[in-house]
């Protein structure tokens, strides 16, 4: 039998290999404009004027797949993620991203979108997605042995890369507190969450961020945190053990966040910080750097925070729908299958709204002054 702590040291590598191939994807500006690709038709977010996707989503998206689909194959097929694997090469054909079985076939994948004058660059990324790679800082913790699993009864939500435009523009803009960023690299996240299949809660939960720590120009090494939230296991990074202190009330909210809602909180003693990248903010609340965050839109998606929400349940906390929460006036879990009346699509998106604490005795007070006129 495949022992089940493994699962969390596979993920906690796919994070870190996800990770390098986002940091080599950025490092050569050339290759960088080359990769984007602008999001049309199905694909695009409404929230944005524009929405992008890099070479980077898709390989690390497809690279997760393939290693932990390879070592766990009862999921392989429940792995779901942001992006599709279909990329726009130079003359406008698409072309099936996919991780072959070797170097040579990836790199052969690759050239189909870089063409042949990139056949350096093609090679250097199938190299870091067939490198194995161990992240010596989490998996030298002492890591919990997880409960025997069935590993068909669950599934996988990604965001390969969170705060797209960040990674793209890398354009740093800080807020007035210590620690938190308005945009830059630091608000790049990538998340891995894992869910059970039938009743859609959120059970373990991998939050990297690879541009965390600034080592001189161009290279960089992760923060990266995990947490797992089984009915009889809780456990989680052992560096979230210390909360940082602030003076009162923190919350953070994306800058287009409606003027009520702000109002509501500034009367509750709440200070405001804005930022962007929901894997961002919900991580900042994980780090107990702010005490809530809350976003009245229906603008994140599953693969936003499956991983925040299972980290979050291991700190006692949650993420919660946020009109759902305030119309029965008690918290309501998000679930990453299908509601009852779901007809379509459309319930891979966070559509209500989401509120996130790590300390659950802050919602009575948030719900009951949201639900007043």
């Amino acid at each position: 039998m495949t022992d089940s702590r493994n699962l969390l040291h596979s993920l906690i590598n796919a994070a870190e290999k996800a990770a390098n191939i986002a940091r080599l994807c950025r490092s050569n500006d050339q290759l960088l404009a080359l990769l984007v690709q602008e999001k049309t038709g199905k694909e695009a977010n409404a929230r944005f004027e524009h929405d992008f996707k890099t070479l980077a989503d898709v390989l690390i998206q497809e690279t997760i797949k393939h290693d932990v689909g390879g070592e766990f194959p009862e999921m392989l097929e429940n792995i779901q993620g942001e992006e599709s694997p279909s990329f726009a090469n130079a003359t406008g054909k698409a072309v099936s991203i996919c991780v072959g079985a070797t170097e040579e076939e990836t790199t052969a994948c690759l050239l189909q979108v870089l063409q042949s004058e990139y056949e350096d660059a093609a090679k250097a990324l199938a190299a870091e997605i067939h490198r194995v790679v161990e992240f010596h800082k989490e998996i030298h913790e002492d890591l919990p042995q997880l409960p025997e699993m069935d590993y068909k009864q669950f599934g996988i939500w990604i965001d390969p890369i969170d705060a797209t435009a960040e990674y793209i523009s890398g354009d740093t803009i800080f807020t007035n507190f210590p620690g938190i960023t308005s945009t830059g690299l630091d608000c790049v996240t990538v998340l891995i969450g894992l869910f059970e299949r039938v009743t859609g809660v959120p059970v373990l939960g991998i939050i990297s961020q690879p541009f965390r720590n600034k080592i001189e120009e161009n290279i960089y090494t992760s923060s990266l945190y995990w947490g797992i939230a089984f009915p009889d296991l809780k456990a989680h990074s052992k560096h979230l053990n210390t909360v940082p202190t602030h003076e009162g009330l923190m919350a953070i909210f994306s800058s287009s966040e409606h003027a009520g809602l702000l109002q509501k909180m500034s009367d509750l003693g709440y200070a405001f910080a804005f930022s962007v990248g929901a894997g961002h903010k919900a991580l900042k609340v994980i780090t107990g750097e702010v005490d809530v965050y809350v976003l009245s839109k229906g603008s994140t998606y599953k693969w936003d925070t499956c991983a925040p929400q299972a980290i979050l349940r291991s700190l006692n906390g949650g993420m919660f729908d946020f009109i759902s929460s305030i119309e029965k006036g008690e918290p309501i879990p998000l679930t990453y299958i299908p509601d009852d009346d779901s007809t379509d699509d459309n319930w891979r998106c966070n559509s209500k709204g989401i509120i996130a604490v790590r300390n659950l005795d802050l919602m009575h007070d948030i719900l009951k002054k949201l639900e007043s006129p």
